[in-house]
């Protein structure tokens, strides 16, 4: 099985949304080899929507500062469909840090 993510982003792509809010577009689509022992940085943008896709269905994902309805706070907007592989993340607050894990494949990844 491809033990590949992909990384969408029309922008910079880290889960901070700090310079993608302006600056000039970094590679478009990354491809990391997944490694549960890494953590991984992936930029979001607030005006742009980053696409993070795994090789298999995600059993669970928690994350802080994250909310999936617009109508609730959050640092972070996330969607994602139950038995989908991926989910996508937005930047609602400049300048903003969080983490979110992803439990695939009977392993956490950060």
């Amino acid at each position: 099985m491809n033990r590949r993510i992909s990384i969408i982003a029309f922008t910079i792509v880290l889960l901070t949304a700090s310079r993608s809010f302006g600056g000039a577009p970094d590679k478009q689509i990354k491809e990391l080899v997944l490694d549960e022992h890494v953590v991984y940085s992936i930029p979001v943008a607030g005006n742009r929507i980053t696409t993070v896709s795994f090789p298999g269905p995600i059993a669970a994902i928690d994350a802080a500062l994250v909310t999936v309805d617009p109508k609730h706070a959050g640092l972070f907007q996330l969607a994602h469909t139950k038995g989908s592989y991926f989910f996508s993340i937005r930047g609602l607050v400049k300048q903003a840090v969080t983490n979110v894990n992803v439990r695939w494949n009977n392993k956490t990844y950060v």
